[in-house]
């Protein structure tokens, strides 16, 4: 005889728990602006879990039930599940959906993380925040990386010289800054850069649509050989620099979009 392997259908207890997180939800969700929405999505879910309106282990509503109660895309919706699955606060399960983390000692590691507040901080906050991790990241990246580490960021460094005219290059430059935090073989930094590079997605995207990618890939360059030399107060300076200099792009950025 075969095991029946389907997935057992709700109670009628869990179909009203359902019910009852879904109307908890709409009650409390509010309409977002248009700008910068999917940090607002972020934040009103984030802050739905600690009022405990959404419960360890609760399964949230689609992705188009939340755009539609947000009033926002669907896009939008993604954007803002992906910084909250970054900073370990929901979890994608195949063919089932999405959950809040049941894990207590999970929620507990990520709550560094949450220092980010995305929709909370405003930029000079993030940048602060950024200019605080990446140089220190970097730092014990030249102490610790292995061969295949350096491997990888090399690719990722060709990959960028291919698209510095591309959007594609802000992928890339993603993969990179990540590439380094994983050469420090601490997931805790990983996900911390993971999150600052979601949160600041946008001004970067500003940034290389006025000035491009040419100047980003040489300062990555530097970091790079400093990190392959193992020269980790080299490797801090370099990143710092690079920081610094982003800031700089970014505000200059957003002074001239705003502009127009």
């Amino acid at each position: 005889m075969g095991c029946d392997t389907s997935t057992p259908a709700p109670t009628q207890r869990g179909y009203e728990h359902m019910n009852g997180v879904r109307d908890s939800i709409e009650a409390s969700i509010r309409s977002v602006p248009r700008q910068r929405a999917h940090e607002e999505v972020a934040r009103q879910l984030r802050e739905l879990m600690h009022r405990g309106v959404l419960q360890p282990d609760d399964r949230l509503p689609s992705e188009r039930e939340l755009a539609k109660r947000f009033g926002v895309s669907r896009a939008t919706i993604r954007h803002a599940l992906a910084i909250l699955q970054a900073v370990g606060l929901i979890e994608s399960r195949v063919g089932d959906g999405t959950f809040t983390r049941k894990d207590p000692a999970t929620l507990n590691v990520t709550n560094l993380a949450n220092a980010l507040r995305a929709a909370q901080a405003n930029l000079i906050e993030q940048l602060e925040l950024r200019r605080l991790i990446e140089p220190q990241v970097a730092s014990l990246a030249a102490e610790r990386a292995s061969e295949s580490d350096l491997e990888q960021m090399a690719h990722h460094l060709s990959q960028q010289e291919l698209h510095t005219s591309d959007p594609l290059f802000i992928e890339w430059d993603s993969a990179f800054h990540l590439d380094i935090a994983s050469a420090t073989q601490n997931t805790l930094l990983v996900t911390m850069v993971k999150g600052i590079h979601e949160l600041l997605r946008d001004s970067r995207e500003g940034s290389w649509r006025v000035h491009g990618g040419d100047q980003p890939l040489a300062q990555h360059r530097r970091i790079e050989a400093t990190i392959r030399q193992h020269d980790a107060g080299a490797a801090h300076n370099a990143m710092l620099e690079h920081i610094l200099d982003v800031e700089r792009l970014s505000l200059e950025a957003i002074a001239e979009s705003e502009q127009h």
